[in-house]
C-alpha cells in the first residue's frame, strides 16, 4: 500500500529525549507499587496494634524526661531494625514497623527506593542509642526502604546516650512470654 523503499525511520519519543526509557519507567512502577503495597500494610499494621493494645508509633525521644549523664560517639554499627523504637522528634511520619503513615512520604520515599534498586550506597542512617533501643535522628526514609525490600538490619552512625532508660516497660512486655504460667499435663 505505501512504498517505503529508500526511507530511513527514527524512533521518536512522543515526550522527548528526556523522557524515561522503559526500564525507569518500570522500576519506577515498581517502586510506586511497592510504596502503595506497604502504606497499606502499615494501615493493616496499626489496626492490628491497636486491637491489641500495643504501641503503634515510633516513641518520640525528645518527649522523654531523660537524664543525660553523657554522651560518646559508637562508630559506624549495623543495627537491626526491630531495634529502632522511635525517633528523634519525627513521630508523625511512619509508624513503629516503619510504614510510612501518610502518602506525603511517597516522592521522597520513591525517591530513596529507586536509589536502593539501582544498586547507589545509601548514606548510613544516624542513630542515638539509649539503653538496647535506638532512636532516628536522620534516615526514616532509609529504614522504611530498607525494611519494605526485606533488609533486617540497617548500616548506622550511632551515638550513645547515657541516660535513664523511659522504655523498660515496653522492652519487659516485648520480651513477656506468651505463657505466665508453667503448662503441666496430666500423665495417664
Amino acid at each position: 500500500m505505501f512504498d517505503t523503499k529508500g526511507i530511513t525511520f527514527q524512533t521518536v519519543s512522543p515526550m522527548g529525549e528526556n523522557f524515561p526509557t522503559d526500564d525507569h519507567t518500570h522500576q519506577l512502577n515498581s517502586v510506586l507499587n511497592k510504596f502503595k503495597s506497604t502504606f497499606l500494610k502499615g494501615k493493616v499494621f496499626r489496626l492490628i496494634q491497636r486491637v491489641l493494645k500495643r504501641p503503634q508509633r515510633l516513641y518520640d525521644l525528645n518527649a522523654k524526661n531523660l537524664h543525660l549523664r553523657e554522651s560518646c560517639y559508637a562508630g559506624i554499627q549495623v543495627v537491626p531494625i526491630r531495634s529502632i523504637i522511635g525517633s528523634e522528634g519525627r513521630t508523625a511520619d511512619f509508624d513503629m514497623d516503619f510504614h510510612p503513615l501518610s502518602e506525603a512520604a511517597r516522592q521522597r520515599w520513591s525517591n530513596v527506593a529507586m536509589a536502593y534498586l539501582s544498586g547507589q550506597p545509601l548514606e548510613p542512617v544516624q542513630l542515638i542509642q539509649v539503653g538496647n533501643a535506638y532512636f532516628v535522628r536522620d534516615g526514616h526514609h532509609r529504614i522504611s526502604v530498607s525494611r519494605a525490600f526485606g533488609q533486617v538490619a540497617v548500616d548506622a552512625e550511632v551515638i550513645t546516650w547515657k541516660a535513664s532508660h523511659p522504655f523498660q516497660r515496653q522492652e519487659a512486655a516485648r520480651k513477656k512470654p506468651v505463657f505466665s504460667k508453667p503448662v503441666t499435663y496430666p500423665l495417664d
